[in-house]
């Protein structure tokens, strides 16, 4: 009886390793293995561009917020003011140099009439000057008509003086491009913008965490207010030990199980680039190694996997969440290292180029209003 179930055991350890040594063989050994994994994304930190006292908060920590939506207003009052000021300080450089193109005008029609006093002068002095050896006039009144063209000429010549004076100050500008209106533009801008940014909005869309604003609470810009998670942006950072790590290739197909949802739902995802450090190497504190009692230690080098937007959609995952990793190494083609920078941006937003939205019509109103 004992040999027969030593002998059924020995065949069933056999069987047993059988399955084991055929799936290590079709399978097993073209992957590689890691529980070692954690989700990670993008944690858009939202800070104010301009300080002031906050007087709402429109979103708190879980909510859902769109982008361009106002999460954060800041009061308004100081620039409102700052706005006010601005315009008004526009509409009076762009009066001054509409003084100077209408001075220059005045300037250039003075020197045309300074030039034909000047020629009736001259013609006075050359008649008297002709009459005054034959005792036609008298000396006495030759001497006035030469006075005369003297300050004709010297008068002139200041004219001249100051109309390349003025003209050097509006030379190849219009009301609108003159250095001064521009200058009172600029500022304007500035305060129109400043005023934009007391309403703080989302960048992307996502969820809000880490809200640390309070109602009333001063806040100096860039200071952090509160983060945005976008959960579209998911990757997986999974950990795999060094001598793993030879037969990984950027492109290679992954499954992966999350803890939360079990092996009951696989993701699928794609190696998409290798750390070029091991985890060690940017931790807070990086090893020693250079000392006499050195212990080896087995390092981990993280390897990027990216994640469907659909299958995130259909089961959302969370930052931090734990994640079972199995890369398929049967193609070992590809490239361990990223050769090919980016085509464009990564990540991008252009909410903060709206902030302008509305101030070159501002802008032209009142130099339309004040050049007329």
């Amino acid at each position: 009886m004992n040999k027969k179930a030593l002998t059924l055991s020995a065949l069933g350890v056999g069987t047993i390793a059988g399955v084991i040594f055929i799936y290590w063989l079709l399978v097993g050994r073209f992957s590689e293995y890691t529980d070692d994994a954690y989700v990670h994304g993008n944690m858009v930190q939202i800070t104010p561009q301009v300080s002031a006292v906050v007087t709402a908060i429109n979103f708190d920590d879980t909510d859902f917020v769109k982008k361009d939506q106002v999460i954060v207003e800041l009061d308004k009052t100081d620039y409102l003011f700052s706005l006010k000021a601005a315009e008004a300080t526009l509409g009076e450089r762009v009066r001054q140099v509409t003084q100077l193109f209408i001075r220059q005008n005045q300037l250039a029609a003075t020197v045309e009439a300074k030039k034909a006093g000047l020629a009736r002068a001259e013609f006075d002095y050359q008649n008297r000057k002709e009459l005054v050896g034959i005792g036609g006039v008298s000396k006495e009144d030759f001497e006035h008509a030469e006075t005369t063209l003297l300050e004709s000429n010297a008068d002139l010549r200041a004219t001249e003086l100051a109309l390349e004076e003025l003209r050097a100050e509006i030379v190849g500008t219009t009301v609108a491009t003159h250095p001064l209106v521009e200058e009172a533009v600029a500022s304007l801008k500035e305060a129109w913008v400043n005023l934009k940014r007391c309403e703080v909005v989302a960048p992307v869309d996502g969820y809000v965490a880490k809200r640390s604003v309070q109602l009333g609470e001063r806040v100096e810009s860039s200071e952090p207010l509160l983060m945005v998670i976008p959960l579209d942006e998911l990757w997986v950072d999974a950990n795999f030990k060094e001598v793993k790590v030879g037969r990984i290739r950027i492109g290679q197909s992954a499954e992966i199980e999350s803890d939360i949802y079990g092996s009951s739902v696989k993701f699928h995802g794609k190696v998409v680039g290798i750390n070029p450090g091991t985890g060690s190497v940017f931790s807070a504190l990086p090893p020693q190694n250079a000392t006499g009692n050195w212990i080896k230690i087995l390092q981990r080098v993280p390897v990027r996997i990216s994640l469907d937007p659909d299958e995130l959609k259909a089961h959302p995952l969370w930052l931090g969440l734990s994640m079972n990793v199995t890369v398929d190494v049967r193609h070992t083609e590809g490239r361990m290292l990223a050769q090919a920078t980016p085509e464009r941006s990564i990540y991008s937003t252009d909410v903060y180029r709206k902030q302008q939205e509305g101030i070159d019509f501002l802008v032209r109103r009142i130099i339309e209003e004040n050049s007329e």
